[in-house]
């Protein structure tokens, strides 16, 4: 006897976040869309979801392979006077801080030597602990 055929439901967020629209920007969790709000508040010169290469694309003669470069993208990125000063991760919790993430973060800060602030939400609170 056959099982019954379950529908497919949309894909779960990987930790329960919610996306968000804000001044149509799309954000990944309400934490984010609150991070944009304050920053927006304080009136400083921000990007959000700006790329950056941490690894460059190479080639590998034996075998003949061509490795993929590596990125980082942090949740915004923040401008003094035309110069990059920082950048930012929002987390709703520890536990989204990931090795692979933590990884690429110290890529990031050891190319570019630019501090990367991780933004914790406490939502009972409503406000953001850095470090």
């Amino acid at each position: 006897m056959s099982k019954p055929v379950k529908e497919r439901s949309s894909p779960r967020a990987k930790f329960n976040n919610s996306k968000q629209e804000i001044d149509g920007y799309k954000f990944d969790s309400k934490a984010e869309g609150a991070y944009y709000l304050h920053l927006k508040n304080l009136k400083l010169d921000f990007k959000i979801h700006e790329r950056f290469e941490i690894l460059p694309s190479f080639d590998l003669q034996n075998p003949r392979k061509h490795v993929r470069g590596c990125t980082y993208t942090p949740d915004f990125s923040i401008y003094e006077h035309g110069n990059l000063v920082s950048v930012v991760d929002v987390k709703g919790s520890r536990v989204t801080l990931t090795r692979a993430s933590v990884l690429r973060m110290k890529m990031f800060m050891a190319k570019y030597q630019i501090p990367v602030v991780i933004a914790e939400y406490d939502a009972k609170n409503g406000i953001f602990e850095e470090y």
